[in-house]
């Protein structure tokens, strides 16, 4: 996850240079901010409110080192909508606290509490109902499972019921691994329920639509190739195919476009993660795929997208390397399966 930290004096900012240290070794792609110096961290030179709007753009998760109050205000502008709001979180500055202010559970706010007050020895505040009452929480599972929520005002319908008692129906179209959670059934009398399926079903009176991410695009392009065209590329190719942006899992390449701009404009556009892989481990994928010695001369590999979008699901190609205007797109697709 891309986390940005903030904090505002000498003490909060040793507390978030330790933070972000700790982050990136767990993997994480965490940048720290302070407003005095401090080591290992950028010096935060402009203000509160233009971080937090270049924050809710660019990264998943936004952690304040100070009061709860300043999160708030500095957020309030900016608020969309509980699917694409970015995690919130405060800590004080002694490092006791943990709290998820804002996407606890979609934005994955409250794992991250989890993980940073491991970190500091500290207390994660959880305050959904659905956690606090150790009850299933149908969006963390959901975001856990790669589904997409395409009607998230139904979500309060699950919870309500599920924290009252009521049962709670379950249809898919795809296997159903595991033990059902506490207060689902495969049922379809029930009055609320979860449905997960590629079209659109009102099996309940309250349905929540979710639909599976199954798939991965492999993509390579020139250098400063114009978004407009690598969106339009894209985007013909799902047409073609029949695949729904919300399908789409993740995009993935070679690391040397790890900054390309195009790329990175179309992930935010699908709201999607972006993987990068470096020449070597791209080789080592399996498979046959379409080599040129060309690509291979100016990348080190002789195929980027088909290899990168294998290495990113370990699925089958659903498309081979497709070329257009020095763009190239490979689709990868992986078994789902509905699981708890």
């Amino acid at each position: 996850m891309k986390i940005k930290l903030v904090s505002f004096t000498k003490q909060g900012g040793k507390l978030c240079a330790k933070l972000q240290e700790e982050l990136n070794r767990q993997g994480h792609c965490a940048v720290g901010y302070c407003k005095y110096y401090s080591e290992g961290t950028k010096l935060l030179d402009y203000n509160i409110k233009e971080f937090t709007e270049n924050s809710f753009d660019t990264c998943g998760a936004i952690v304040y080192i100070g009061a709860v109050g300043i999160a708030v205000r500095a957020i309030a502008p900016f608020l969309k909508s509980k699917t694409i709001d970015p995690a919130v979180l405060v800590i004080d500055e002694t490092a006791r606290y943990v709290i998820p202010v804002l996407s606890g559970h979609i934005g994955g706010a409250n794992d991250l509490a989890h993980t940073i007050a491991s970190i500091l020895s500290a207390q994660p505040i959880i305050t959904t109902a659905t956690d606090c009452n150790y009850r299933f929480a149908v969006d963390t599972w959901a975001v856990n499972n790669r589904l997409h929520i395409a009607n998230a005002e139904s979500i309060k319908h699950i919870s309500a019921a599920i924290l009252n008692g009521e049962q709670v129906g379950l249809y898919s179209d795809f296997p159903i691994e595991g033990d059902l959670p506490e207060g689902l059934s495969l049922s379809s009398n029930t009055r609320v329920g979860i449905c997960i399926s590629l079209v659109n079903k009102q099996i309940f009176e309250h349905t929540l639509q979710l639909i599976p991410k199954q798939y991965v695009l492999g993509i390579g392009c020139r250098k400063n190739t114009k978004y407009e065209d690598l969106l339009n590329f894209v985007n013909m190719v799902l047409m073609e195919y029949n695949i729904s942006p919300h399908e789409v899992e993740a995009i993935t390449s070679i690391d040397l476009k790890a900054e390309e701009e195009a790329l990175l404009l179309l992930c935010r556009e699908l709201r999607v993660p972006f993987y990068t892989y470096s020449a070597q481990e791209l080789s080592l994928v399996s498979g046959e795929f379409a080599e040129s010695s060309f690509v291979k001369a100016t990348t080190g590999v002789g195929n980027v997208c088909e290899r990168a979008a294998i290495k990113a699901c370990n699925g089958k190609l659903l498309l081979r390397k497709t070329c257009s205007e020095g763009m190239t797109i490979a689709i990868a697709k992986k078994e789902w399966r509905c699981k708890f």
